[in-house]
């Protein structure tokens, strides 16, 4: 046969297939009936190179005889004579046909650490070109405002081309959960996957106009069509989240864990209209937390949230059908005033007063051309500094023009090295080659079986789902992922006469004294008074991480070779790392629990004997106003949720106290552009203009260890959640108010 037999590139979508099996020299009706040696040999050629046509390989893995066979073969000879007796073996033969990974000779065992796998085959994904990164770009974007502000509306007009009825026609294939549709509130987060397609990048005709590439597009029933349809262009992300403030964490998730390049703050237009009886007017706080908390403006308190984080940030007037000038008016008003009061610059899109037919699958160049004007004056050192305002209505297609065009040419943020710790805690800070963020686990089955050859007998069904930080990840390469907690030494038994509310040792002095104190469970009264430190000793719980191996990477539902963080989310699949002997870190295996809150990464081989450290509690430097001081709430022994990253912990305020007025600002505390400098450094920046203070924040987690980055952005909020007014005579709080900064130290 002329056909290679050498496999070739792997098909897309192969790679998490447990492979076929092949039974040759079997009848239909499973008689065995037997092929010679000849025939046996030549159906197996064929079949290596079927298989190699699709990026895979044969493996014979049992050659049986099931019986013989006699023929008469007649001489080459001229000479008449008999026929020559043959006899021969009949075989039945079964081959495993599998996606032609790398194997263990890939990789390079190490007594003293791993090194990165060399991958054999080439990239062969759609979309992938050198070294696997896209030729399309990726734009990470996350929706947040009130609940009824008309975010899944407005999403699913974006992502499906449908005009909304006004009773929330257009999301209803967003929805997840029979109640989001009977009640009309989002308590989940959904992503939707938006294309933009432009034409003149192929063919230099200036009149062309950029095609929208969603669900609406011909030809297009997945994710994967979106991703073939679109380049070369732009693919952009979007997650929905939820604005309930009983949703605190799902909204808290799409702002901080899937760290977003870009947000988009939904406001009604007529939050400030009393428009009770128009179909689908949104709610105001009364109706959807009670009259107790009449005072509480939700959609404030989601764009001050957004602006606190220091988010590059987009806002969306919605529902502009139902709002009248007089309404219109003060939402404006507000949106500006904090708009400014923050230091940013508003810029609003134009709205014609005339109505417009809704171009379902085409941006408008006028529109087009008047967005990238806007964002032409957008410092590329500051992408924070403008906040660029949209007027849409999902009912009458109004704006959703510009803002597709602004979704296909906003800029993509630069994200910081910070610096992560490696081996010892007074070793010097190390940073890991490649680092992601675990956000959800999924189950899955287990690795294949063609996987697990000549590897250790464990089942490991999981796939993580989050972001690359930094650097990339490749299919069949060793990865360490943690910190797993464990507890190294028992507490000593308790005195009877000693009182469940004093299981907490009192924790006093300096960041170095209070990192001699352990995690403990919390007790149950909310009561932080101290036994005697004779009387217990503190359960310590030490980070301990395993070893795995990168056996599928999505990126974005799409099946690829490489995972690069300039990808705007991916899902990994993991099973059991090659080698198994010779280093301190174990496998990973069925009865480790992976959770939400830890990191994958990939480490050089020069740093394979450091391992990375975790942390027990942080300092971070945050600003906070007098009234945080004035209500009690971060008063040490408060009850706190810890936001880094794709981190939610529950954790304890040890000290919280406001700096000397006289103390310079660190400056530029909530930008993601600064320049990591040395450990404890934090960026600087100009102060803004509301009437905010330096404070030093001591918390501690507890019920695990966390691996951060020294320099990370960190969200501290009371674990109350939100408050009626009613209760000690306070004001009501949304609970979306918390504190914000930079981790300067890491507590050992």
């Amino acid at each position: 046969m002329g056909a290679s037999t050498v496999p070739g590139k792997l098909l897309p979508g192969l790679g998490d297939s447990q492979g076929a099996l092949y039974e040759i020299g079997v009848a239909d009706d499973g008689t065995l009936v037997g092929l010679t040696i000849d025939e046996l040999d030549e159906s197996l050629a064929v079949l290596r190179a079927m298989a190699a046509s699709l990026g895979c390989k044969v493996t014979l893995l049992r050659r049986i005889i099931v019986g013989d066979c006699q023929w008469l073969e007649k001489s080459n000879s001229t000479a008449k004579t008999a026929p020559d007796l043959r006899k021969e073996n009949l075989w039945v033969a079964e081959a495993l046909v599998s996606p032609d990974l790398p194997s263990n000779d890939s990789v390079v065992s190490s007594r003293s650490g791993f090194e990165r796998p060399v991958v054999t085959s080439p990239p062969s994904v759609t979309g992938e070109v050198h070294g696997g990164k896209s030729a399309t770009d990726q734009l990470r974007v996350s929706l947040t405002g009130s609940t009824t502000s008309g975010k899944s509306s407005l999403l699913g007009t974006l992502s499906t081309s449908t005009l909304d009825n006004g009773r929330g026609k257009s999301r209803l294939s967003l929805l997840k959960h029979r109640h989001e549709i009977s009640s009309g509130m989002t308590s989940s987060v959904t992503g939707s996957l938006i294309g933009y397609h432009d034409p003149r990048s192929v063919h230099a005709q200036e009149d062309l106009q950029v095609q929208v590439i969603n669900y609406a597009s011909g030809n297009v029933s997945s994710w994967t069509d979106i991703h073939s349809a679109a380049a070369p262009g732009r693919l952009v992300f979007v997650n929905d989240s939820a604005g309930h403030p009983r949703f605190r964490r799902t909204t808290v998730r799409g702002l901080v864990s899937w760290a977003p390049h870009w947000t988009i703050c939904c406001i009604a237009a007529d939050n400030e209209d009393d428009s009770g009886g128009k179909v689908g007017a949104t709610a105001s706080a009364s109706d959807v937390l009670g009259s107790a908390c009449a005072e509480i403006d939700l959609a404030k308190a989601h764009l001050e949230l957004c602006l606190n984080l220091g988010l590059p940030l987009i806002v969306v007037i919605t529902k502009l059908d139902l709002a009248s000038i007089s309404a219109l008016k003060p939402t404006l008003g507000k949106i500006l005033s904090l708009l400014k009061s923050a230091g940013r610059r508003p810029e609003i899109l134009s709205c014609a007063s005339e109505e417009r037919s809704f171009r379902t699958q085409e941006i408008d160049q006028q529109h087009e051309l008047e967005v990238v004007r806007l964002l032409a004056t957008l410092p590329e050192a500051e992408p924070c500094s403008m906040v660029p305002i949209v007027l849409t209505s999902a009912v009458t297609g109004k704006g959703m023009d510009k803002l597709h065009a602004l979704l296909r040419h906003l800029p993509i943020p630069e994200r910081p090295l910070l610096s992560g710790r490696l081996g010892s805690p007074t070793s010097t800070p190390v940073s890991p080659d490649a680092v992601f963020h675990v956000d959800e686990i999924f189950a899955a089955h287990s690795a294949p079986s063609h996987m697990r050859q000549g590897m250790e007998e464990t089942s490991i069904d999981s796939i993580l789902s989050g972001y690359l930080h930094r650097g990339s990840l490749s299919i069949g390469q060793e990865v360490i992922i943690g910190p797993f907690s464990t507890n190294t030494a028992k507490a000593d038994i308790v005195a009877p006469e000693v009182h469940r509310a004093n299981s907490y040792p009192r924790i006093k002095g300096s960041p170095q004294t209070i990192t001699k104190n352990r995690i403990l469970p919390r007790p149950s009264s909310g009561d932080f008074t101290a036994p005697d430190q004779k009387t217990i000793d503190p359960v310590r719980a030490t980070a301990v991480w395993r070893r795995a191996r990168v056996c599928s990477i999505r990126n974005l539902r799409l099946p690829v070779h490489y995972l690069h963080a300039d990808h705007a989310g991916g899902t990994v699949g993991l099973g059991p790392p090659n080698w198994m002997v010779g280093n301190d870190i174990g496998p990973l295996s069925t009865e480790d629990r992976i959770r939400k809150g830890m990191v994958l990464m990939s480490m050089a081989s020069e740093q394979c004997t450091k391992l990375p450290q975790a942390f027990s509690g942080f300092v971070a430097m945050v600003e906070s106003t007098e009234s945080a001081i004035a209500y009690h709430v971060y008063h040490p022994g408060s009850s706190v949720i810890a936001y880094i990253a794709s981190i939610r912990a529950p954790a304890k305020v040890l000290d919280f106290r406001m700096l000397p007025q006289d103390v310079p600002p660190p400056g530029k505390i909530f930008d993601f552009e600064d320049d990591a400098g040395e450990e404890g450094d934090i960026p600087r920046s100009s102060p803004t203009a509301r009437e905010t203070r330096l404070s030093k924040l001591v918390v501690q987690f507890l019920a695990s260890e966390e691996w951060f980055e020294v320099g990370s952005k960190v969200l501290v909020m009371p674990a109350s959640g939100f408050r009626t007014s009613s209760e000690k005579g306070d004001r009501a709080r949304s609970g979306l108010d918390g504190l914000v900064g930079r981790i300067t130290q890491g507590l050992e």
